[in-house]
This record gives C-alpha cells, structure tokens and sequence, in this order.
C-alpha cells in the first residue's frame, strides 16, 4: 500500500516531467498556454523586470524570446536557456524583427561568459536552479561591481472569480499561486542571493501586479546555502 508521501512524491516528479516536456517538445505551446492562463497577462508580467534592467542585460532562461526582444535595441544583451526548442523559437522572433540573437545554450549554474560580463542579471518566473548555491556563485562570478540581480518570481491577479479559478490551476501544478487573500499580509521578501539583499517592489500589470525583487552587488558572495524562499 502507497504512503501518503509516495504519492505526492510521485506527483511532484510526474509535474516535473510535464515541464521538462513543456519545456521542449512542447514548446511551440507555451506562448499559447502562458497567454490562456495568465488572462493573457504573462508577457506584460515578464516585461515587469524592463525598468529595472541596466547596462549590459544577461537574461537567465529566455524561454520563447519576448524580453529578448525587448531588450534587443540595447547594447551588451544577452541570453541563455537549456532548451534547444526555446533556444530556436526565440532566435526565430529575434529574425523576423531584424534582431541578430544573442543567445546561448547552457545552464545558469555554468554560465559561459567572462567574469564581470553583465550590469544586469535577470530571470522571469526561475525554476529550482535560481535556488541552486552554484548559480549564485556564478551569478556573482558574471555580474560587474555594482551590478544589479533583478527577479520576477511570481505575480497576482486582482480577486475575482477567475482568479481563484486560474489559482487552482497553478496550485495543482506546482506553480506560485496568483490568488491571495488582500487581507492577508505579502509572504516576507526573501533575505540574500549571491549576497545580494533582495527588496521588493510591486509592477502594476492590468488587473494584477508582478512582484519584483532586486539585488545590488555590493559584497562577496558568503558562502552558505541561499535563504532564497519565493513561494513557488
């Protein structure tokens, strides 16, 4: 007989493996899906992470090329993400808007530009790897003195009912919930990654709002295992 935490175990590696899918095959989808369920909101979410971007841009997990492209007139940008089929969806959206891609295969925990490359990091909705010790590291490692971290971890959508719908939805997968209570206090900003202190700051997007967190390198990476704790 399955215990309790067999199951949910199971469950957690079966969502994992409609994402590693999702993320791959399935990538042509995701635009579609990442529009259905976010009110068609998602791009204007990511996009929330564009005031806060300076100088020469690495943009961690570039999925589908959107801030890419926003990010395209500026000098010094770039971009890396493990998925060969957002690697070419993006290049793609780049060409046809007569953007030269900067883009890299690669995972963000072994980054493949020199150290002190970039005045800004940034990652839109991360994975597990943005809590991943040896990503801080090279995080720290790629970002010039004085650079800044920029996340956008999760968003909210005003309550209504279909908020609560779509929250259910993120809910059983595993997702950062888009519903939360306005009489419930904001889960507390996360202290440190890559040394860096995170603040907070809220990005009106339509009838939601994006929460962005920002980090200015001011010290050494300490070395100890991130207090990073998005709710996602």
């Amino acid at each position: 007989m399955w215990s309790c935490e067999r199951m949910v175990a199971l469950y957690h590696r079966f969502i994992e493996r409609v994402f590693y899918h999702f993320y791959r095959e399935f990538a042509w989808t995701f635009d579609a899906v990442a529009w259905a369920v976010s009110g068609g909101l998602w791009f204007g979410w990511v996009r929330a992470a564009l005031p806060e971007a300076r100088g020469r841009v690495l943009e961690l997990g570039f999925g589908t090329g959107h801030l890419q492209l926003a990010l395209a007139a500026r000098p010094g940008v770039a971009g890396i993400d493990a998925s060969p089929q957002m690697a070419r969806i993006a290049a793609r959206r780049l060409r046809r808007h007569g953007r030269a891609p900067r883009l890299a295969r690669g995972h963000a925990q072994a980054l493949p530009f020199p150290a002190a490359s970039f005045d800004t990091i940034v990652a839109t909705f991360p994975s597990e790897y943005i809590l991943d010790p040896q990503t801080h590291q090279e995080i720290h490692r790629v970002l010039a003195p004085g650079g800044r971290l920029v996340i956008v971890p999760s968003a909210e959508l005003d309550p209504g009912i279909y908020a609560r719908v779509i929250d259910v939805v993120y809910r059983l997968a595993l997702l950062a919930p888009v519903y939360r209570d306005p009489q419930v206090e904001p889960p507390p900003v996360p202290l440190r990654i890559a040394g860096m202190r995170l603040t907070r700051r809220w990005a009106r997007v339509g009838p939601s709002q994006a929460m962005v967190l920002i980090g200015e390198r001011e010290e050494p990476l300490l070395d100890h295992p991130s207090r990073y704790a998005a709710n996602h």
